[in-house]
């Protein structure tokens, strides 16, 4: 993938020559071009996200919300603050906590990968 490589140039080739006062800029360049790589091959993840949101909604016996995932999502903690969702309802918690989980991955999936986020 092309942002792979773009990233793999601005650490090994780009970086080393970089004045120290802007390698810590460079780092978060890159590691910013490694979360948008990640998020891009997310499509599989978005698509399940939005079942289970969907699901949710049908449990709940709402309609569920239209729109990209990021719209579904907004569309479910404005709910979820408006009371529509039960908060002893045994679904929610572990579609929230494996929503959070997706974000980890994509942010910083090492801090999965080291058992941090066990559960």
């Amino acid at each position: 993938m092309l942002l792979a490589i773009a990233r793999a140039t601005l650490l090994e080739d780009v970086l080393p020559v970089v004045p120290a006062g802007q390698v810590y800029a460079v780092r978060m360049i890159a590691n910013a071009m490694a979360i948008a790589a990640r998020e891009l091959g997310s499509g599989e993840d978005s698509e399940a996200e939005r079942k289970k949101i969907a699901a949710l909604y049908r449990r709940a016996e709402l309609e569920a919300p239209a729109g990209t995932v990021e719209e579904m999502e907004r569309a479910l903690a404005a709910d979820i603050r408006a009371g529509a969702f039960d908060a002893e309802d045994a679904a929610l918690v572990p579609v929230l906590e494996w929503m959070v989980d997706g974000r980890i991955a994509l942010a910083n999936p090492r801090m999965r990968r080291a058992g941090k986020l066990a559960g």
